[in-house]
């Protein structure tokens, strides 16, 4: 028998757009390990996203199978730069959190920031079980 949890989405999905050491913009979601590489920050973006709802839609499909819902980063580059990133969530989250507690709760939130010139992060985080699935937007 499954878990409650195994049948949720996750409650944060996070995107990060950077400059890589080949000088391509590349770019990840947390937590899915999806990545794609692309010659623009815009481009990168796009297909970012378009392979997140697809990997969302199969999720969904087949009832969000634990292994595949969370997984753990494989790139090395995007490990180093998700660890400089995550400090950075943690602080823009608790600030929502802060500012208006009732409306964080009830609505989906959706983020965007830059680190430095060559790391954009967006992303978007729900904390009700009932809501749908957060997506990078």
């Amino acid at each position: 028998m499954m878990s409650k949890l195994a049948k949720m989405p996750p409650k944060m999905v996070i995107g990060v757009i950077y400059k890589s050491k080949d000088k391509t913009w590349r770019g990840f979601c947390v937590p899915f390990d999806i990545s794609c590489t692309a010659n623009t920050a815009k481009e990168t973006i796009s297909k970012l996203d378009e392979l997140v709802e697809i990997y969302m839609d199969g999720l969904h499909k087949y009832g969000y199978p634990p292994h595949l819902t969370v997984k753990e980063i494989s790139d090395e580059e995007d490990k180093k730069v998700f660890e400089k990133v995550l400090d950075h969530i943690v602080k823009d989250v608790a600030n929502k959190m802060k500012k208006d507690f009732e409306k964080f709760q009830l609505e989906r939130e959706t983020s965007s920031f830059r680190i430095g010139g060559n790391i954009k992060v967006r992303g978007s985080y729900s904390f009700l079980p009932t809501n749908t699935p957060a997506l990078v937007s």
